[in-house]
Parts: C-alpha cells; structure tokens; sequence
C-alpha cells in the first residue's frame, strides 16, 4: 500500500480525532490562562492566577490527591480480582460456557451507570446485602458505613470498569500458544512455574492496556462518586462540575480538567514505560 494510500484511509479518522478532541482540549487550555466574568462570560486576558490558586489550595490538592488513590485501588483492586476470572474463561473449552461467561461479565458495561450506582445504594445501605454479609462473618456487629464513603466508590468502580480489564486480559492470554506451554510441561516445568514464566509474562500488555483504561475510567468517573460518595467524597470530576454548572468559574473548572488530563498522561506514560522494560527484562529470564 503506499504512502499516499495510507494517509488517505487515516485522514477521516485523524479529522474527526481533531475535531472532537483535539479542537475542545485547546479550547479547555485556552479557558485556563484566560479571566472569564462569571456574570457576563465577558473574556479577560491571560493568566496563570487559576493554576496557581488550584496547586496553592488544599481543597483541590486534597481532592487531586483522592481521585488519584481512588482510581489506584480500583486499578490495583480489578487486576487482582479480574485476572482469575480472565485465567478461567480463558482455559473454558465448551463455546457455549465461554459466551456465558462474557455475556455475564458485559452486563455492567451494558447498563447505564446511573442505574448501576442507585442499585449499589440498596446493595450498601445499612440493611443492604453488603451489611448482613459483613455481619454474618463476624467482621462487624452492627452495620457499618459504606455509602458516602471511599471505600464504597471504590467497590461500585470496580464492578463498573473491571470488565475491562478482563476483556484485555482475555484477549492477551487467548494470544499465548499453547503449544508453549506443552514444551514447557514436557521440559519439567510446573504449572505455578508455566504461569509465573510464560502466562503471566506475556498477558502483561493486556494487563498494561486493561489497567490504563481502568485507571483513566475511574479518575475522570462522576456518576458514582456523586451517587454513592455523595457530599463526603469530594474527586476532581466532582468539582469540574460544580465549578462549571454551579458556580459558573468556568476558569477554574477548565483547571481542574487540565490537572485531571495531565495526570491520566502521566500516568499512562510512566506505566507504559514501566512494564515495557520490566516485560522485556522477564522475557529475557531475569
């Protein structure tokens, strides 16, 4: 194919890409660095005043900082929980239980997360099901609180975006030759030793992908933090919300999505950087 060919097939792609991304993110920057009346939206000069006042206040460090832990854990939390679940659809041989198995592991990413985040409400209320089971173990004798709380974001974050995360998982494990693993087998080699020196070594960009996309998802998340973490979990969507269509300091609120970008990229990038080296170093054997 040549070169011309090629640029003509990418062209709608990168002109739609430029149009319904690229144009609105300048345009986001470009609110940042400029005075904007809250009255009259009358349009000031350039400023820095907005990145200043937002990195010198601890409000919005403390919420920075919060939706960062949130989509950590929820990141680390969907690769310890989803990677079995990958690992066993995965080794299914019968097509009807491998379809199943996905249809099942689809359903949160088909219904809407409004409708998600107000079930979880009964789910984690204090006579929700998440209660009576805590207190039935004995973690708890009485119920405790899981709404307006991290820790029950965290939860219905989880069950949201970790099918995601399970779907690249899938698709990188369903990548290795099993033929691989055989000569492995017939080399010695254990089953804990043919997962932790092939499987696992080479279901890492899967993981990489799965996770970034988890991590993106619940960073930049609104619905559930609003629903369930209500007025006491303040994250960054939060106030990007309130400062746009509440308080009308559209300034600050193109801020706060600058930080909130910046540290999806950053993110993605030190990651991605990470686990390319860590991943050709175990491809190596060390």
């Amino acid at each position: 194919m040549s070169s011309r060919s090629s640029i003509a097939l990418a062209a709608p792609a990168a002109l739609w890409l430029a149009v319904a991304w690229a144009w609105p993110l300048l345009l986001v920057f470009a609110i940042s660095v400029r005075d904007v009346d809250p009255n009259t939206f009358e349009v000031g000069g350039w400023t820095l005043d907005h990145f200043r006042n937002a990195l010198s206040d601890p409000f919005y460090l403390d919420a920075l900082l919060r939706s960062f832990r949130i989509a950590a854990l929820v990141t680390i939390l969907a690769i310890i929980l989803g990677y079995p679940v990958a690992l066993h659809i995965s080794r299914t041989k019968s097509r009807q239980a491998r379809a199943a198995f996905t249809l099942v592991l689809l359903i949160p990413i088909m219904i809407s997360l409004v409708v998600t985040a107000f079930a979880w409400i009964l789910i984690l209320g204090p006579t929700g099901l998440a209660n009576k089971f805590i207190q039935l173990i004995g973690l708890s004798n009485g119920p405790i609180q899981l709404l307006n709380s991290e820790a029950g974001v965290v939860a219905v974050l989880v069950y949201s975006f970790g099918p995601y995360l399970v779907l690249n998982l899938c698709t990188s494990i369903d990548k290795i030759d099993p033929a691989v693993l055989r000569a492995a087998e017939v080399h010695g080699a254990s089953r804990f030793q043919q997962f932790y020196r092939i499987v696992l070594p080479l279901s890492v960009p899967g993981m990489l992908s799965g996770g970034l996309i988890v991590f993106s998802l619940a960073a930049a998340a609104f619905v559930t933090p609003y629903v369930i973490g209500g007025s006491r979990v303040k994250v960054l969507p939060l106030l990007i919300y309130n400062a746009a269509v509440t308080t009308f300091d559209w300034p600050l609120a193109a801020t706060l999505s600058i930080f909130l970008f910046v540290i999806c990229m950053v993110m993605t990038a030190f990651f991605a950087r990470i686990v390319e080296r860590r991943f050709a170093a175990w491809l190596r054997g060390a």
